[in-house]
């Protein structure tokens, strides 16, 4: 039996054609076992005329049966698959009856058969791309000629052109039906970018590879799957580099994940500065900083230093802003610098207050 034909395949051949002819269906291997048949009874049987019409080549009609009821009236068909006879395909009745269907149940079974090869071969690409893709982004050897093979396959040139790894998480909370349409939709993307480069890591993680220049034109679309599931996927873009480098790309994008704050889910590492080191940093570092820096702070402490700052300092647009009166609002920040010790309006104070409020806003991410 050729090795891409399995029981499975047999069975739905025999079934379909079942279906067509309302007659018992046997499905022959070249060495004349009974691979699987209508009449389950006969599976796993020694057939002995479809046995010599393997070898023949030859259509063999049985027109008598034998009194012992082993061989029965019906036509067994060589079907010829890629120049070989990879089975028979017999079908038990009165040979005028049935003759009609011989020529159909061939052409159905090598749709079949052309069908299942489609399938597995679409299959062996796509594993070999799953591969490539996590061999790439782990930073772990690759056969240069398997690479050279995978990539010639699949069109893609990678000597001039600047890449980008780009990293789709899933939270917890999705169920299947969000994750059936959510592989609907990022299929869609990778097709629309020209990319078949991509894998999902187990447990939740899709990891695309793409050039610079289609993740510039079509940014807009990664923009709108962030905002379109933006309750249960984070998105983190990647630094640009050589193909070679996409290891560094992988670790830059899942820095510009671990970046985001409450509401957000998408992050380019292009736009991060002080989150690169921050989110670098160990749990413990993370947890200290923060508390030095902010432990007796109330909520709206932090709020009113958050507008500070995303007003550069300034206290009229501040003031401005959170409808307090600038005389209130000194006030106020001089009352933070009492609580933690760093004066705002201090260069150096304000910047350790401003990297942590950006690690704190990383933490509740």
């Amino acid at each position: 039996m050729p090795k891409m034909i399995n029981t499975q395949l047999a069975m739905q051949i025999v079934e379909t054609l079942k279906s067509i002819c309302d007659h018992d269906i046997n499905y022959i291997s070249p060495s004349g076992k009974i691979y699987a048949s209508t009449d389950t009874a006969r599976v796993g049987e020694f057939h002995e005329v479809g046995y010599q019409a393997a070898k023949s080549g030859e259509i063999i009609t049985i027109e008598q049966e034998e009194e012992s009821g082993n061989v029965r009236k019906g036509i067994n068909m060589p079907i010829r698959f890629h120049g070989d006879t990879v089975a028979v395909i017999g079908i038990t009745g009165e040979p005028d009856e049935i003759s009609r269907y011989a020529y159909l149940a061939q052409r159905i079974t090598l749709l079949l058969l052309r069908e299942h090869e489609i399938d597995m071969k679409d299959r062996n690409d796509r594993a070999r791309i799953d591969y490539l893709v996590r061999t790439l982004v782990q930073n772990e050897g690759i056969n240069p000629e398997f690479q050279q093979e995978v990539l010639a396959r699949n069109g893609v040139e990678t000597e001039n052109g600047k890449w980008r790894c780009i990293v789709f998480k899933l939270n917890r909370r999705y169920n299947l039906y969000n994750l059936s349409m959510i592989e609907t939709k990022l299929q869609e993307v990778f097709d629309r970018m020209g990319t078949h480069l991509y894998t999902y890591r187990y447990p939740d993680e899709y990891v695309l590879l793409a050039e610079d220049e289609s993740v510039e034109k079509y940014m807009y679309m990664i923009r709108e799957l962030a905002a379109q599931y933006g309750d249960i996927m984070q998105i983190g873009v990647g630094r640009r580099g050589s193909f070679s480098h996409l290891y560094q790309s992988w670790l830059s994008a899942g820095l510009a994940i671990q970046s985001l704050g409450p509401g957000e889910n998408l992050s380019l590492f292009d736009t991060l500065d002080l989150e690169i080191l921050l989110a670098s940093a160990s749990p413990n570092a993370k947890d200290v900083f923060l508390e030095k820096c902010l432990k007796n702070l109330t909520e709206e402490d932090i709020k009113i230093l958050d507008t500070y700052f995303s007003c550069g300092q300034s206290l009229k647009m501040t003031s401005e802003k959170i409808f307090m009166h600038v005389n209130t609002l000194q006030y106020r920040l001089n009352r933070i610098h009492e609580r933690c010790g760093y004066q705002p309006r201090v260069f150096q104070d304000a910047v350790v207050l401003f990297a942590a409020l950006k690690l704190r806003k990383i933490m509740r991410g």
